[in-house]
């Protein structure tokens, strides 16, 4: 290799090496530059997008594209369309997950939304039919109705300039007013010139005046009125007797005399106007002197039948009279459909026969049989002992004195 050979290759390789470092430094100067920009201009982030919002869409994807060419460039931006979806509110939120905007390319979406929400006739007729029908609503405040006149007032008019719409915003909003603040601020704004007059002074001035107005409470009054059919009125009688639970009969009638204010019977079953009315209070003939009245009288110790009638005392709640339970009275009808009783007469067992008791007097047994006290010999001679003055202790009757006998 001659020596011209060697000194052509080495030139070429000084060459080189001097391209190479002069674009490294250009290199280092531009990434110098641009990271210096980056931290001195940084577009900032944009706010979500509504159509309430007051800017419009077409504003909004400039903010949007500037954001993101500064943070990651322009190379590509198809990667925008997934990131879009945070940055929506409302319908436009709708419409892109509607239209699954995140596979989509950007411009195809960016167009495709601007096309839906443009500002047409029909979306403009429908933003003024809103506008024409808005009212103060009951839990309202008048600053958030003041912002919600002017949102729809922009929507429903977006060919008016600034002077314009603040007119036509001022006047709706003395329009909607409650009327009890309306009349507050015409009497107000009398030497006021409205052309002169802030929206944001007029808003003031009725928050004042809702503040100041009294709040009334109302309370609904409903009145019912209950209509009470009278049916035909039943006799106390029946109907105590229809519900009644006791097991003798029909219900006991309340009564209460009216002469003597005692209850259980009426005035003209009242025995001290008519006496003979008065109930026997009489448990029965009996002339045992150790009974004293007591209703258990009358029975004597060798545990014989008695004389004395049970139901004597018991009233009858069907007629109103002593002596029988209403079961047994005769004034109430009987079931004719019922046959009679049959009682089956059968002879009595020999060991029963010879317990029966008889008469130690006149030797009656069986159904006839009574005690010595009640029997009639008895009777008779006691009837006789009164009549004479002269008092034996033997009897007319040929029968042994009364401690001799055998009990």
């Amino acid at each position: 290799m001659e020596d011209t050979d060697l000194k052509k290759m080495f030139q070429a390789l000084t060459d080189a090496m001097t391209k190479i470092s002069a674009v490294n430094v250009k290199q280092e100067a531009q990434i110098a530059m641009l990271s210096a920009g980056k931290n001195k201009f940084k577009v900032p982030e944009p706010e979500p997008f509504d159509l309430d919002g007051g800017v419009s869409l077409d504003e909004f994807f400039l903010s949007f594209e500037d954001y993101f060419a500064d943070l990651y460039g322009d190379n590509k931006k198809d990667a925008w369309s997934p990131v879009l979806k945070k940055f929506l509110e409302g319908e436009v939120k709708d419409a892109y997950m509607g239209l699954k905007g995140g596979n989509l390319k950007w411009e195809f979406l960016k167009t495709t939304l601007k096309t839906q929400f443009a500002d047409t006739i029909q979306r403009t007729n429908n933003y003024k039919r809103v506008f024409s029908a808005l009212a103060k609503k009951e839990n309202e405040s008048i600053l958030a109705f003041s912002i919600r006149i002017t949102k729809v007032s922009k929507q429903a008019h977006p060919t008016y300039r600034f002077e314009e719409l603040e007119d036509l915003t001022k006047g709706k909003f003395l329009e909607t007013l409650p009327a009890d603040i309306s009349e507050k601020m015409s009497i107000a704004l009398v030497n006021t010139d409205l052309t002169t007059a802030k929206y944001s002074c007029l808003v003031s001035m009725a928050e004042r005046f809702e503040a100041l107005a009294p709040k009334t409470n109302i309370v609904e009054v409903t009145n019912t009125t209950k209509t009470i059919v009278l049916g035909a009125a039943e006799p106390a009688l029946s109907v105590q007797a229809v519900t009644s639970l006791r097991p003798n009969g029909v219900a006991m009638p309340k009564l209460v005399c009216s002469h003597c204010n005692k209850p259980n019977h009426s005035q003209d079953r009242c025995w001290t106007l008519n006496p003979q009315l008065k109930p026997n209070n009489n448990r029965g003939n009996n002339y045992n002197s150790n009974s004293r009245g007591n209703p258990r009288g009358g029975y004597n110790n060798n545990r014989g039948a008695s004389n004395n009638n049970p139901n004597n005392n018991r009233k009858c709640y069907t007629c109103n009279d002593y002596g029988h339970l209403a079961n047994a009275c005769p004034s109430r009808q009987q079931n004719v459909n019922i046959p009679p009783p049959n009682f089956q007469k059968r002879a009595q067992n020999a060991a029963v026969f010879n317990t029966n008791r008889q008469c130690n007097i006149c030797g009656v047994s069986g159904v006839n049989f009574h005690a010595w006290q009640q029997c009639p010999k008895v009777q008779q001679e006691i009837a006789n002992q009164s009549n004479t003055a002269v008092v034996t202790n033997n009897t007319d009757l040929n029968m042994q004195p009364f401690n001799a006998l055998n009990l």
